[in-house]
């Protein structure tokens, strides 16, 4: 177990309490930010894109109804009593349904991205959970025991004389018990003559 030290400045202190109180600020608003484009990233899935596909879907099948209506309507009027090719409304009804086909693929696999994400967004849940607990938790509380550690040192520090240097028992200090230990004056070092 560490024994006490001597501490003579509290420049140290104060700084990793104001990095503890930056980093704390920077976790939680990078944490919030996260929170905030997932929600929207998985609205977008699940309310923007399902009826965006739902209409090109529509849009894709009634496109392969007019290609078909209009390589039957070719197909009735021969032309100098041939039956017309009607290559042109052959290859439109192919493209039409090629498209179709298309978007029914891009419904589904949106089906699965949807649960896919949803997955990914509950397991980074739980691998953050330490993380936020650290800032929420764990850094106010290391925070609160330097500060308690510079109120004792400060408040050692008027205690003593202008020639002993106090000694705490810094361990105590930073678990918060009640009143820590202070160890006699430092013994004054002889001066070289």
């Amino acid at each position: 177990m560490p024994g006490p030290a001597y501490v003579h400045n509290t420049e140290a202190i104060q700084s990793v309490r104001t990095a503890l109180a930056s980093f704390a600020h920077q976790v939680d608003e990078g944490l919030t930010e996260i929170a905030a484009e997932s929600r929207r990233m998985l609205d977008w899935l699940e309310h923007d894109r399902p009826r965006y596909w739902k209409n090109q879907l529509r849009v894709a099948w009634d496109m392969v109804e007019q290609a078909k209506k209009d390589l039957n309507r070719c197909l009735m009027y021969p032309v100098a009593d041939e039956r017309p090719s009607c290559t042109e409304q052959r290859a439109a009804l192919k493209k039409a349904q090629a498209h179709f086909q298309y978007c029914e693929q891009k419904a589904e696999r949106l089906k699965n991205w949807c649960r896919e994400v949803r997955h990914e967004l509950f397991e980074y849940e739980g691998r953050i959970s330490q993380l936020k607990t650290c800032g929420e938790i764990d850094v106010p509380k290391a925070m609160a025991a330097l500060g308690r550690l510079m109120a004792r040192i400060d408040e050692y520090h008027r205690l003593g004389s202008p020639t002993a240097i106090p000694r705490l028992d810094i361990q105590a200090v930073m678990t918060g018990a009640d009143e820590p230990t202070v160890a006699g004056p430092a013994e004054e070092k002889p001066q070289p003559e």
